[in-house]
């Protein structure tokens, strides 16, 4: 009888797992994986102020790392693997085209890269939208009032509902995907789903000094001082990668074993492991509605303006909006909630010289939209959903989820 039940058993996991087994060889066909990096110390991803910089005491570090330096991570691996010669971009044993594959300082090629993700006790988190407060277990939402006269025109600005007091926004936090859910059908999440950066890791201060190598010595009043960061043992860091050639699947997966990377400031060192399974985005169903809320898990940029250069603003019976159309969805910006611009700079090692300084809006900034055309919500998911917009899209920049917006004339 056991032995019955038991093949029974397996018998009814053979189309799980041959389901499974073709969602990984689809995954493997369109070179699609993830990398899940975990640090062997600490980490370092230096803020945009330089080390000289006026007032400077402390430089901070980012987190997550910056879409640059785990892609330049990354390429470098694969460039080191496959012995290029990093002045020609030209690779010895083969005719391999590098900068078409997997680009050059400018650009990443044919490569398509999402994240970077935090993973925590096994969850991937997402940014906590801008329009979640928070006082001690409570958590609300920001609701978009009437339109009221300010520097951006006739706007409707988000306020408190009444009677709620003493309410922090919950910058620097992230959500569950179930929490992240709930942000999605407009509804609260579960101050369970919330997690802080206290939960995430700890600071560290190092102090250092400049050194001439020439000489041997210190250089005299080139002190400088860091924050790093040391993850909880249940943290990590993943990344998404697309559109891998099949040499650089195979070359991925033959180091997978003892795969290390040299990451961020200091060249601190991470350890890489590979996987075929890309988790899915937290997702609703479409509903018969014109109105949205476009949520962005990554921090996107638009040439340092807060929406898109293709979104005119105008006015619409007494109010401000900004009309335009992304990947063929009309629709129209009523509101926004948008956090301090998050800037990014880096080291450009070919010119060896810093990156120009970018601002971006932050991750967990949303806009409150309504459709053009109401019809378009059948297609809403499917052309906006999971999408990225606006420059370095190919960073994984712009990354939106698409939600419900509840808007009634009493806001």
């Amino acid at each position: 009888m056991a032995k019955y039940r038991r093949k029974q058993k397996e018998d009814k996991q053979k189309p799980i797992q041959k389901q499974t087994e073709n969602i990984k060889q689809e995954a493997l066909a369109k070179g699609q994986i993830n990398l899940q990096l975990h640090p062997f110390d600490t980490w370092f991803f230096r803020e945009s102020r330089p080390h000289d910089a006026a007032g400077a005491s402390e430089l901070s570090s980012l987190f997550p790392p910056p879409i640059r330096t785990l892609a330049g991570a990354l390429r470098t691996f694969l460039g080191d693997q496959m012995e290029i010669d990093w002045k020609t971009l030209q690779c010895k044993s083969s005719d391999f085209d590098f900068e078409k594959s997997l680009g050059n300082v400018e650009h990443l090629g044919q490569l398509q890269l999402n994240g970077a993700w935090i993973c925590y006790q096994g969850q991937r988190l997402y940014p906590a939208p801008l329009y979640l407060m928070q006082k001690e277990e409570n958590l609300q939402r920001l609701l978009i009032g009437k339109s009221v006269r300010c520097d951006l025109g006739t706007v409707r600005l988000p306020e408190m509902p009444k009677d709620c007091v003493g309410y922090k926004n919950l910058e620097q936090h992230w959500l569950t995907a179930a929490g992240m859910r709930l942000c999605l059908e407009g509804q609260v999440p579960n101050v369970a789903d919330v997690v802080k950066s206290d939960d995430l890791f700890s600071h560290e201060a190092r102090l250092g000094i400049a050194r001439d190598n020439e000489k041997r010595k210190v250089i005299d009043g080139k002190l400088y001082q860091t924050q790093h960061l040391r993850l909880k043992d249940e943290v990590h860091i993943e990344l998404d990668v697309k559109n891998l050639g099949a040499s650089l699947l195979e070359t991925l997966e033959t180091h997978q074993q003892n795969t290390i990377w040299r990451l961020g400031g200091e060249g601190r060192m991470a350890s890489v492991a590979i996987s075929d399974t890309v988790e899915p985005f937290p997702f609703i169903k479409n509903h018969k509605t014109d109105t949205l809320v476009i949520h962005f898990v990554t921090a996107a940029g638009f040439g340092g303006k807060m929406f898109p250069e293709n979104f005119i603003q105008s006015e619409q019976n007494g109010q401000t909006v900004w009309q335009g159309e992304i990947n063929g969805i009309e629709l129209k910006i009523e509101a926004a909630v948008i956090g301090k611009a998050h800037r990014e700079g880096g080291w450009d090692m070919k010119n060896h010289q810093p990156r120009p300084v970018k601002s971006y809006i932050p991750a967990g900034s949303a806009w409150f939209c309504r459709l053009t055309n109401p019809d378009d919500y059948k297609n809403l998911h499917e052309k906006l959903h999971g999408h990225c917009m606006g420059i370095d899209s190919a960073y994984g920049r712009g990354q939106i989820l698409i939600g419900q917006w509840q808007d009634t004339d009493n806001q």
